[in-house]
């Protein structure tokens, strides 16, 4: 019946102190002391039957979580750091430890390096590696065997390391576990650590054993996974852009039949930068070697034309302000112009293949542009011919001249600005075909008269005509040029006398030793009267009192003989108003009336030189007629 009991004990699991008392009651009521002497052999059964089932279970239970975590480490964790994270959490779950973490061989550095702490007080375990054969981990990485020490710092089977103590002395370690993780070879090593002394049990060091199986595998699995997963992200990286530059390419051959179609048809650099304009958005526009505007997409403002005209004056290439694209239109050495592009986008986001459209596209304006250019210079000698023929002075035959220049597209009736050129002898190689190039490029005519250049361009602005042509000269000759420049004239009679104007100003600057600028008869003053091989002194004073003379002519006034008297008595204005026999207030307003046909600045020291000499070459003339 006490036997009975027991059997119950362990049936009900019942606690220790139960089998004590179960057993004095049953020995008190032993009948002999034989039957007392078994009681006790049964209650010393029943509690190895009771320590081999707790066993039983622990085992059953251990193996249970091992289940769990194996299930948990299964799935999809495809980020390494993550899966590392996970078996070390689980580590010090199965173990009921104070920490546990997990370090990755180096074996070319010949450590293990810490990577994953779960219980950590501290950031000192961070970065720090264990070399082979120091501490508990380098000892398991080096052997690939377990390693288990109740009291880390008394242990004197241990090497230890300064770095490595310090890491283990900041999070109070004592007791520590450590466990190979294997594969064909040690590929790092799983903790476990108590802050307090006692060994590990085998059962616990068995267990954390098999989980380093299990996590081995889990850390296999998601390398190979992330491996895989990378391998995946690259190849649909290639694969969209492979699928991008067949885009590109084939809208780089669109763009290639498009272009060599308007060439083969004969078409103009005006479809040219439509159709690029439609393919790369955004304003485009095309300038000649004068920054002048010959094509623009459909639409583009004026204000926006000439922002890129400047920016075309001011960069050969690449963006200019961070604002404009522009690109030189060359053939060989020759600069045909420059085609400038202002993205819809932000410059800076521009990608290669709309760069290599701009390109494309400047490929075949400067084609179109040299055929264009090699047709002008074939037309060369007939409009130099012309041109001759307009400066030799000769009113009887201005009829014939103008009909043959309408015939070659000359409109000789249109303001014109009169460019003589001089460069060295040395650098004159090519004269005549640039500059036949740049009056052709802009509808005018071109000839060498005595080894210069002469050049008749449409143009209201001579000063700028002759800038433009000097600094276009310059560039595709390769040496500096000296330019003279007169007019405007609209009237081919007028021709010859702005011709030797622009000449005399060409040889002032020469002898004033100032080579490779540019200047108008305005410009020079009178210096040009002086230095000018054909400076014209009537011409001289007309550009320096015509407006008042006109005034005189037209109205019956005395502004000249009142000015010629205001310089004659000294700027006085009561000394010139007695010698006028008229109030000085009259004498007053006949000089504000100076100033005004004049400007605000004609009795400024630097023009009264101007004035007094012209006043002077008018009284000479007058007193030579009489």
């Amino acid at each position: 019946m006490k036997t009975r009991s027991f059997l119950r004990l362990l049936v009900d699991g019942a606690p220790l102190p139960l089998y004590d008392e179960v057993l004095r009651d049953a020995v008190a009521d032993a009948a002999s002391p034989a039957e007392a002497e078994n009681l006790q052999a049964e209650h010393t059964l029943a509690l190895h039957l009771r320590d081999t089932l707790e066993k039983q279970r622990a085992r059953h239970e251990q193996q249970r979580a091992l289940v769990e975590c194996a299930k948990e480490l299964a799935e999809d964790h495809s980020d390494p750091d993550t899966i590392l994270t996970l078996i070390v959490g689980q580590a010090q779950r199965l173990l009921g430890c104070d920490m546990a973490y997990l370090s990755l061989n180096d074996d070319e550095g010949g450590a293990t390096c810490m990577r994953v702490m779960v219980g950590a007080t501290s950031s000192a375990w961070k970065d720090v590696r264990i070399p082979f054969g120091t501490g508990v981990g380098g000892r398991v990485a080096a052997t690939g065997t377990p390693f288990s020490t109740p009291d880390y710092f008394k242990d004197e089977r241990l090497t230890h390391d300064p770095a490595v103590d310090a890491s283990v002395r900041a999070e109070r370690q004592v007791s520590i576990v450590g466990v190979p993780l294997r594969n064909s070879a040690v590929i790092g090593v799983l903790f476990a650590s108590n802050r307090t002394a006692g060994p590990f049990s085998h059962d616990a060091i068995a267990l954390l054993g098999s989980f380093a199986a299990l996590a081995t595998s889990a850390i296999e699995q998601a390398r190979s996974r992330h491996d895989r997963e990378r391998t995946l992200e690259a190849l649909r990286h290639t694969n969209q852009t492979l699928r991008r530059r067949t885009a590109e390419q084939e809208r780089a051959v669109a763009v290639h039949d498009q272009s060599m179609d308007i060439v083969l048809r004969g078409g103009g650099v005006q479809e040219v930068v439509t159709a690029a304009g439609e393919r790369l958005g955004g304003a485009l526009a095309i300038f000649d070697e004068f920054e002048t505007p010959v094509a623009w997409t459909p639409g583009t403002s004026e204000e926006v034309l000439k922002a890129m005209s400047a920016a075309a004056a001011g960069s050969a290439g690449g963006v200019h302000d961070g604002t404009y694209w522009v690109t030189g239109l060359v053939a060989g050495t020759e600069t045909l112009g420059t085609l400038a592009w202002a993205p819809a986008t932000t410059p800076g986001q521009v990608g290669d293949p709309d760069r290599r459209l701009l390109e494309r596209a400047a490929v075949v304006a400067s084609l179109l542009q040299l055929f264009r250019r090699n047709l002008a210079a074939a037309e060369a000698r007939v409009r130099g011919e012309l041109l001759d023929d307009l400066l030799t002075p000769n009113p009887r035959t201005y009829s014939s001249l103008a009909e043959r220049a309408l015939r070659i597209g000359y409109q000789p009736h249109k303001r014109h600005a009169v460019v003589v050129a001089h460069i060295r002898a040395e650098n004159r190689q090519s004269l005549a075909s640039v500059a036949s190039d740049l009056a052709a490029a802009r509808g005018g005519l071109s000839t060498v008269r005595d080894d210069r250049a002469v050049l008749v361009i449409p143009s209201d602005d001579p000063s700028l005509t002759g800038r433009r042509t000097a600094r276009s000269m310059t560039k595709r000759l390769g040496a500096p040029v000296t330019v003279g420049a007169a007019g405007p004239v609209d009237d081919p009679a007028d021709l010859p006398a702005a011709y030797r104007e622009a000449l005399a100003c060409a040889h002032a600057l020469l002898r004033l030793d100032r080579a490779g600028t540019v200047a108008t008869a305005t410009d020079l003053g009178y210096t040009g009267l002086l230095l000018g091989d054909s400076a014209s002194a009537v011409a001289f004073v007309a550009r320096t009192l015509g407006p008042v003379m006109q005034h005189d002519e037209e109205r019956s006034t005395m502004l000249m003989e009142t000015l010629d008297t205001y310089f004659t008595t000294g700027q006085s204005l009561v000394a010139s108003a007695k010698r006028l026999h008229i109030h000085p207030n009259t004498v007053t307003q006949r000089l504000d009336r100076v100033k005004r046909l004049l400007g605000v600045d004609w009795n400024s020291p630097d023009h009264t030189l101007e004035v007094q000499l012209a006043l002077r070459l008018h009284r000479l003339s007058r007193e030579l007629e009489d």
